[in-house]
C-alpha cells in the first residue's frame, strides 16, 4: 500500500508538470505583443566652443626658476595665465590647485622635497587645452 501512494504521487506530479507545460506553451503560442510605441528624440545641436588661439594659451611661471636651490622647504611658486583657467602645481607629495586673480596672475606656496625634484605647473584653460611647464627644484642647508 505505501508503494502505491509513492507511484501515484510521482504519477501525479509528472501529470501535473505535462499539464502545466502544456498551458504555458498554449499561452506563449497565442500571446500577442504590441509594437513598440517610439517617440521621436531631438536633439539640439551643441554650442561649438570658442578655441583660443595659441598667444591666448599664456603660462608664463615667473618663480620658481628652472633648476633653483632652495633652503627652505615651503617655496612661492607664482607667475601669469589666462583669466578663468585653473593651476595645478603638483610636486612628489602633493597636488595644489588655484584659480588666478582677474589680471590673471597667480600664486602660491608649495612644500619642496629633500634633494632634487621635478615640479609641474599645468594650466587648464577655459576652453579645456592643457598647457604645462616643468621646474626642477633642490631643497639643501649646504653652502656653496
Amino acid at each position: 500500500m505505501k508503494a502505491e501512494k509513492v507511484v501515484l504521487s510521482f504519477v501525479a506530479v509528472l501529470v501535473g508538470l505535462i499539464a502545466a507545460g502544456i498551458a504555458f506553451y498554449l499561452y506563449q503560442a497565442t500571446r500577442t505583443v504590441p509594437p513598440p510605441q517610439t517617440k521621436p528624440i531631438t536633439i539640439a545641436p551643441s554650442p561649438t566652443p570658442a578655441f583660443l588661439s595659441d598667444k591666448d594659451h599664456l603660462l608664463k611661471i615667473d618663480n620658481p626658476k628652472n633648476e633653483g636651490v632652495f633652503d627652505k622647504k615651503l617655496i612661492t611658486v607664482s607667475g601669469k595665465t589666462v583669466t578663468g583657467s585653473a593651476i595645478i602645481v603638483s610636486t612628489e607629495d602633493n597636488d595644489q590647485v588655484v584659480t588666478p586673480a582677474s589680471n590673471g596672475d597667480f600664486t602660491l606656496t608649495a612644500t619642496i622635497p629633500d634633494g632634487t625634484s621635478i615640479m609641474m605647473i599645468k594650466s587648464i584653460f577655459p576652453d579645456g587645452t592643457e598647457k604645462k611647464e616643468s621646474r626642477t627644484v633642490t631643497f639643501s642647508t649646504e653652502s656653496f
